[in-house]
């Protein structure tokens, strides 16, 4: 007789959790972040900065770029540290890799960002993060071309493989992306002029 009651309590309990488990899993789900589609590209800048900071014995270099950005990063062993000083005004040229996200996907945050003027603040910049429109696509040189939403220097990207010519295909001029930029390695660093 204990041993029946325990079974039925025990079924219980399962299919109590189990109606539990699949109401949470339910409300979870209409809540979770879409993910939106990204590519990324490597890039090749050449900025004028400010050095805050030059470390020979750890190889690290950290500047202020002319839009207000503070960047640390390594340094290759080609680059001489030796005579950068602090407050120098130099040209920092560093690799970094650019992530497009398309925000005609919706997404957290993609409503916000499609608003017209919409762009970047100081803290989007200081992580790297910049609102981006589209200018051009050249579907026949597997290109695009984006610009800053405050302005700037038109930027252009080549879509070296298959996943990049598909999201090519998907947006067009006057899309607004979100653009991520980790910055890698400082290949040279000379003075400004």
């Amino acid at each position: 007789m204990i041993i029946r009651s325990l079974k039925l309590a025990a079924a219980a309990v399962v299919l109590v959790t189990g109606t539990a488990l699949s109401q949470v899993s339910m409300a979870q789900g209409t809540v979770q972040a879409v993910p939106r589609v990204g590519v990324s590209f490597n890039n090749t800048v050449t900025v004028r900065a400010t050095i805050e900071e030059s470390d020979s014995e750890t190889h690290t270099v950290a500047f202020t770029t002319a839009n207000g950005r503070l960047v640390s990063m390594a340094v290759t062993d080609g680059v001489n540290l030796t005579n950068v000083q602090e407050g120098q005004v130099v040209n920092v040229t560093y690799n970094e890799v650019v992530t497009l996200l398309n925000l005609r996907q919706k997404g957290p945050g993609s409503k916000e960002a499609r608003k017209d003027g919409a762009a970047s603040d100081q803290a989007d910049l200081d992580m790297g993060r910049l609102t981006l429109t589209v200018v051009a696509v050249d579907l026949a040189a597997n290109k695009v071309s984006l610009i800053d939403g405050r302005g700037g220097e038109v930027r252009t990207y080549n879509a070296t493989s298959i996943a990049k010519q598909d999201m090519l295909k998907k947006i067009k001029v006057g899309d607004v992306v979100i653009g991520l930029t980790t910055p890698l390695l400082v290949t040279a660093i000379s003075p400004a002029k």
